[in-house]
């Protein structure tokens, strides 16, 4: 039972992922957001571009 303490310590101690998961975490918190933010953004000014571009093209 002593032994299998042992890994178990080692195991918490070992910190050779972390690095990875920071950066992984980093990603999902701001990155996929993100995505989602600009592509809303995105049709936002498309649709600015559209008003104006008409309002723009009319007859007066």
């Amino acid at each position: 039972m002593h032994a299998h303490m042992k890994k178990m310590a080692g195991l918490f101690a070992d910190q050779t992922g972390q690095v990875t998961i920071e950066w992984t975490l980093v990603l999902v918190v701001f990155g996929l957001p993100m995505i989602y933010i600009f592509g809303m953004l995105l049709s936002i000014m498309a649709e600015y571009y559209r008003q104006t571009t008409f309002l723009v093209t009319l007859p007066f």
